[in-house]
């Protein structure tokens, strides 16, 4: 009895100790300090050219862990700032170094219109190709021996057509996981066939297609936590806004015409993909996800035909990582016990 109460005890304690995540209700203005001061002393700021020659931000921080180094790719409008704290967990849970970029037109990165305020894209196939350039010119020249991927929600859609575009890369990462992945945008409250026809009209003018898209022009950090689509803990919300304030001018208001075109264009990509992913892939999908479509993500990770393991993650909004300490742990551990597991 006292050997399987011993068993029982160890497994608890080595599935506790796979998400290090502060509790929520320590995070304040003391502790982002801390968290921003750790970076400081343990990150690296960098900048690179991408494509059609434009400035590219990117950010490293490094531990002492031995498991393999992380990327992570952001989603749409956040600057790299905003994940200190999952930095912060992947070096605890043994990870390092973690490399991380502010896409083009966002965070500290070149913006793309003389407005900064103004979330744009001239072509979709840009990320793309900033991100390869990223692989090239900073994370493979470390030579990391094991490299894994994790995305969240646009950065999924960049990495995951990225892969698609040629399979000699699918042997780049050992695993990959994506958050929330934009596989199809939800135009809620319009029909998506409307805001598609919508956005495809307004981009045979410039000064149409430059417009924010309807109900975008104000960016969610500036606006009430109550109805939120991101996240339900106001905690981590709230951190976001303090964020904000304290890195400057970084942040945009709402994406245009033109980067809601463009996404739009990306999903038949995905539906008439024919390949096969290589890589071990993990797809986590937010119940309450409102920002992007989730029949798609289910549809996507099915034709992949066991390559793609698929977790409905209950309880959490779009921002799974950003999210209550219960719904963000589990997420944490599941990606933890993912890059462990041999399949």
């Amino acid at each position: 009895m006292k050997i399987k109460l011993f068993i029982v005890l160890q497994i608890l304690f080595n599935f506790s100790q796979e998400a290090f995540s502060i509790p929520e209700n320590k995070i304040n203005k003391d502790w982002d300090k801390t968290l921003f001061k750790f970076m400081k002393k343990n990150g690296q700021e960098g900048h690179f050219k991408g494509a059609n020659n434009k400035r590219i931000n990117h950010f490293k921080i490094t531990g002492k862990g031995k498991k393999g180094a992380i990327i992570f790719v952001p989603g749409q409008g956040e600057p790299y700032i905003k994940h200190f704290e999952l930095f912060y967990d992947l070096l605890k849970m043994g990870h390092s170094p973690i490399y991380t970029l502010d896409h083009r037109g966002q965070g500290h990165s070149e913006r793309m219109l003389k407005n900064p305020k103004k979330g744009y894209i001239d072509s979709f196939d840009n990320y793309i190709k900033d991100f390869s350039l990223f692989l090239k010119k900073v994370v493979l020249k470390d030579k990391n021996k094991n490299l894994f991927l994790i995305t969240h929600s646009t950065g999924g859609a960049i990495t995951l057509l990225y892969l698609m575009e040629d399979e000699k890369r699918h042997r780049m990462f050992n695993k990959a996981v994506f958050c929330s992945p934009l596989i199809k945008l939800n135009t809620r409250p319009f029909p998506y066939v409307f805001i598609k026809w919508m956005t495809e009209l307004f981009c045979k003018s410039k000064f149409f297609c430059r417009m924010y898209a309807p109900g975008e022009s104000k960016f969610n950090a500036y606006e009430k936590f109550e109805n939120n689509p991101l996240t339900s803990n106001e905690n981590r919300w709230y951190q976001t806004q303090r964020v904000s304030k304290k890195a400057g001018d970084i942040w945009f208001n709402g994406p245009t015409n033109k980067w809601v075109h463009e996404v739009n264009k990306i999903y038949p990509r995905f539906k008439n993909y024919k390949g096969k992913i290589k890589v071990p892939f993990l797809f986590l999908q937010a119940s309450a996800d409102k920002v992007v479509k989730p029949k798609p993500q289910e549809d996507f990770c099915k034709k992949m035909k066991g390559s793609c393991k698929f977790i409905r993650i209950e309880n959490s909004k779009h921002e799974i990582l950003m999210e209550k300490d219960l719904v963000r742990n589990k997420a944490l551990r599941l990606i933890n016990h993912f890059f462990n597991s041999k399949l």
